[in-house]
């Protein structure tokens, strides 16, 4: 049971984290947008990400806020027939999976970058594009396969412990070699690009770590939910099932935030966007000819 005083924080939270989310990674969008000095290739899978991250904020409005009120209205746990159709139902897997899938695909790129830097300097524009679409496909078709399979909640559990498991392994086994390289690797001093880019690196790496970090403790539930300690769960109180979705959610926040602790001019770029402009004052020579 949820009493009304209970659930209205937890309404205000989600609807000020579903806010900030949203304003934050369009803040990044364009700011992207209109740089040319921060619109290259290696920042492409960022642009996806905060693409993704901004749809999740706009979702949030509704698995956060609408579903904290109607816990409170019912005053009962929603199933998952109540909670969403299965339209609903595949956006909640889907934007996770294409989150988890762009890190993914980040963290090969940026292995390509270490190993391969020539190789990477010459590659097409083209070829990010395919990327960002495979990122879509597969979050697509294993989503799709995650909301069809939930009735059968084993296949669904193996599903998505090996859908993670992967991604996991490809992080951990990429980022590893990166740093293996550069601790074992020729120390050479390197400069302009060579220092962007692992600049760049290590902020992806963090970036990958913090969400990691906020996503552990939505899949370690989901694992509970789906298994034989699913009973157990449902006897916890609510205010844990919220809170684990506010830092799920935080997943998408603190993007952001990170890049402009991290990168000189994200933040440079992020400040002159609201920097306001002062107005050029009007002088003699420029008042309109019917003025004079």
């Amino acid at each position: 049971m949820v009493s009304l005083p209970e659930c209205i924080p937890w309404m205000t939270a989600a609807l000020a984290e579903s806010v900030a989310i949203v304003t934050l990674n369009l803040c990044t969008i364009i700011v992207f947008a209109r740089n040319r000095n921060l619109r290259k290739r290696n920042t492409y899978l960022v642009i996806n990400l905060a693409v993704i991250d901004l749809l999740v904020g706009g979702f949030a409005v509704y698995d956060l806020f609408y579903l904290s009120g109607a816990v409170c209205i019912q005053w009962k746990r929603l199933s998952i027939a109540d909670r969403a159709t299965y339209v609903v139902l595949t956006l909640t897997c889907l934007l996770p999976n294409s989150s988890l899938t762009n890190i993914t695909v980040m963290a090969l790129e940026r292995v390509h970058v270490t190993f391969l830097p020539l190789k990477h300097h010459v590659l097409k524009k083209r070829v990010y594009g395919v990327i960002i679409a495979v990122v879509w496909v597969t979050a697509t078709l294993v989503a799709i396969s995650d909301a069809l399979l939930k009735r059968f909640e084993i296949i669904f559990l193996y599903l998505r412990i090996t859908f993670c498991s992967i991604c996991l392994l490809i992080i951990c086994v990429s980022y590893t070699s990166i740093v293996v390289k550069a601790r074992c690797g020729a120390k050479l001093h390197h400069h302009g690009a060579a220092s962007r880019e692992r600049k760049l690196t290590m902020t992806l790496l963090i970036v990958t770590v913090v969400s990691l970090l906020f996503y552990l403790p939505y899949v370690i539930s989901a694992l509970i939910v789906s298994s034989f300690a699913s009973e157990l769960w449902r006897s916890l109180p609510d205010s844990v099932d919220h809170a684990i979705y506010v830092l799920f959610y935080a997943n998408s926040l603190v993007n952001p935030i990170l890049y402009a602790i991290r990168l000189p001019e994200y933040r440079s770029a992020v400040l002159v966007l609201f920097r306001k402009r002062p107005r050029r004052q009007r002088q003699v020579g420029d008042l309109p000819l019917r003025d004079v």
